[in-house]
C-alpha cells in the first residue's frame, strides 16, 4: 500500500534482463506515457530509465493513495496507473517489434526511500530540509542519477537523456519532475551550469 507524506523509491526491470527501450523512440514513448498515466497520481522528484530497467523517485498525491474500486481497497491508482503505464508501453513495444509477452516483471516494487537502508559512509547534512530526518532520500535521489554512469552509457548523470538528470542541470525540462517539492524535501534544487 501506498500511503501519503512518504517518498518512494519505485522501481521494475525486464523479464530476463530483455533490452526494453531498444532506442531514443523507446524511452520517448515511455517518458511521454510517465507524463499522462503517472503524473495525475505522483510527484515524481526524479527518475532514471536504463535499457533493461527504471527507477523513480515520487511522493504519491492523495488521489493515488485511494482505491479505484470501494471493493477492492487495496487496489489503489497509483498501482493501476503503474499497470497501465506498463502493459500500454508493452503492447506498443510488442506492436513496434513483432513480439510478443510481457515485458516488465510482474510486479513493480517500491519501498519508502528512507527504510532498510542508510549508508554507514553518508554524513548527514544539517543545512538541508529533509535529508537530516531521512538520510537515504538523498543519497537515492544520486543513485537513481548515476545508474547510467555505473552502467557505462555516460560519463554524468547531465548527459544521459533517459533520466532528470539534464532537468536537474537546467539543459532542459521535459515536465516530468516536480522542482519545487524536491527542494522543499531534500534541499535539491536545479543548478545552472
Amino acid at each position: 500500500m501506498y500511503y501519503p507524506n512518504v517518498v518512494y523509491h519505485i522501481y521494475n526491470q525486464s523479464n530476463n534482463k530483455e533490452v526494453v527501450f531498444k532506442n531514443e523512440r523507446d524511452y520517448l514513448t515511455f517518458e511521454e506515457k510517465m507524463r499522462t498515466l503517472l503524473l495525475p497520481v505522483l510527484d515524481i522528484l526524479c527518475y532514471c530509465l536504463m535499457p533493461t530497467h527504471f527507477h523513480i523517485l515520487a511522493l504519491p498525491k492523495q488521489i493515488g493513495c485511494q482505491p479505484k474500486d470501494e471493493d477492492k481497497p487495496r487496489v489503489q491508482q497509483i498501482h493501476l496507473a503503474f499497470r497501465s503505464l506498463l502493459s500500454s508501453y508493452t503492447q506498443k513495444t510488442n506492436l513496434r517489434y513483432d513480439r510478443r509477452g510481457s515485458l516488465f516483471r510482474a510486479k513493480t516494487k517500491y519501498k519508502p526511500g528512507y527504510e532498510d537502508f542508510i549508508p554507514d559512509d553518508f554524513e548527514l547534512k544539517l543545512d538541508t530540509p529533509f535529508t537530516r530526518f531521512i538520510p537515504y532520500l538523498a543519497y537515492c535521489f544520486r543513485y537513481i542519477h548515476n545508474n547510467p554512469v555505473k552502467a557505462g552509457l555516460a560519463d554524468t548523470a547531465f548527459q544521459w537523456a533517459y533520466c532528470s538528470g539534464p532537468d536537474y542541470a537546467s539543459l532542459r525540462d521535459n515536465g516530468i519532475c516536480n522542482y519545487e517539492l524536491t527542494e522543499r524535501l531534500l534541499g535539491i534544487r536545479r543548478i545552472h551550469l
